[in-house]
């Protein structure tokens, strides 16, 4: 009898063993499990909105309930604990858009930063942003050629006419690459 359990016993072993070799030659399709991360993703941040939904409703009942209860200190209390807790991160953020700010006015000239002071951080952001690309843009140039071949930067009806004559072939490369 021992020698049938082992014979099926083994039977069972090879046949487990040759359907995990097949199931792993087999390449896994990718897209499927794209597909099915995705939905475990938005199933999480679906119980995540409303558990977030039911912590505020709760929190919205608690204050109701003192509310009618009259207990006006455990209300005013919980307030205060809220607002010193923010007031850590409100002191941090002014600091951080202070510091924006200053360094924002720092790329201004000295009368600019006197006019523009009083500016919230955002208006003076398009501002100086306007003013660092109007002092970017190239000025145009009179209709001189280059200054390697006109060394004075004089304009061709400044010249003498020996000059003209010297740069003439500058003159012309300095229009035809116009």
């Amino acid at each position: 009898m021992s020698e049938t359990k082992t014979e099926s016993v083994q039977d069972n072993v090879q046949e487990v063993a040759t359907q995990s070799q097949n199931e792993t030659n087999e390449k896994p399709d990718v897209n499927s499990f794209i597909a099915e991360s995705k939905k475990y993703r938005s199933r999480a941040q679906e119980a995540e909105a409303k558990y977030s939904e039911l912590t505020k409703k709760l929190e919205k009942q608690e204050e109701e309930k003192l509310v009618q209860q009259n207990k006006w200190e455990e209300l005013a209390n919980k307030r205060q604990s809220e607002i010193d807790s923010m007031k850590s991160d409100y002191e941090r953020l002014k600091g951080a858009e202070m510091a924006y700010k200053d360094e924002l006015l720092s790329s201004l000239s000295e009368e600019e930063r006197e006019s523009f002071k009083d500016l919230t951080t955002t208006q003076l952001k398009v501002i100086t942003d306007k003013i660092n690309n109007q002092s970017q843009e190239v000025t145009p140039t009179s209709s001189t050629p280059a200054r390697s071949s006109n060394p004075d930067n004089k304009n061709w009806v400044d010249m003498s006419s020996e000059e003209r004559r010297a740069n003439w072939g500058s003159v012309l490369q300095s229009y035809i690459k116009r």
